[in-house]
């Protein structure tokens, strides 16, 4: 009997040993929280997507950057409360941001686009701006008569559009004797470019 006690602690001891020794392969790895919470994230978004009319809104959303409220309920013909709802889902999982424009929230897929890419897709919105943003992107320059001609609207109203557009850091305008010829702002050229593009179909 004590033999056969002795051979049960020796055991023991031997078996606490070898987990002591192998503890580092056995123990949990420790992963960093920001990994643990993009893990979380993704998982909590693929579970709000498992909706269909949520996920219908999704998708309407990342192939038409910046859409406003109002398309999105005319656009997939859903009720305004049901596209209310919904938003209100995708925004707090962290799969849609939005940008106030005047009056109206655009909304974006989550983390694609840069603060300028949102302002400049936001602007490409509106018809007028985006067809002054096409005109001088592919004419490089224009006169205010031109443009206005062009636009087939007043220059009061011209006025008024480029004021905004230069506000927004997008256009410049330069005097020359009584005539105005505004430009692209070079400094966001290439990005308005890339932006024109990917709006072109989706207005």
């Amino acid at each position: 009997m004590l033999l056969i006690l002795l051979i049960i602690i020796f055991s023991s001891i031997a078996v606490v040993n070898l987990k002591g020794n192998l503890s580092p392969y056995y123990s949990t790895p420790f992963l960093h929280s920001s990994f643990v919470q993009e893990i979380t994230c993704s998982n909590q978004g693929a579970h709000l997507l498992n909706q269909t009319t949520r996920m219908q809104i999704y998708n309407f959303i990342t192939s038409n950057p910046g859409i406003n409220f109002r398309r999105i309920c005319s656009g997939l013909t859903l009720p305004i409360g049901v596209v209310q709802y919904h938003l209100a889902v995708l925004m707090k999982g962290g799969l849609i941001s939005n940008r106030r424009d005047g009056r109206n929230k655009r909304y974006f897929e989550y983390k694609k686009f840069s603060s300028i890419e949102k302002k400049i897709i936001s602007v490409l919105r509106h018809e007028t701006a985006a067809k002054i943003l096409a005109i001088l992107h592919d004419d490089e320059s224009a006169s205010h008569g031109s443009l206005a001609q062009r636009l087939n609207i007043s220059s009061q109203a011209l006025t008024w559009q480029m004021k905004q557009l230069r506000e927004e850091g997008l256009v410049t305008g330069r005097a020359d004797g009584t005539t105005v010829n505004y430009s692209l702002d070079e400094t966001h050229f290439d990005t308005i470019e890339q932006c024109i593009e990917l709006t072109a179909n989706s207005r």
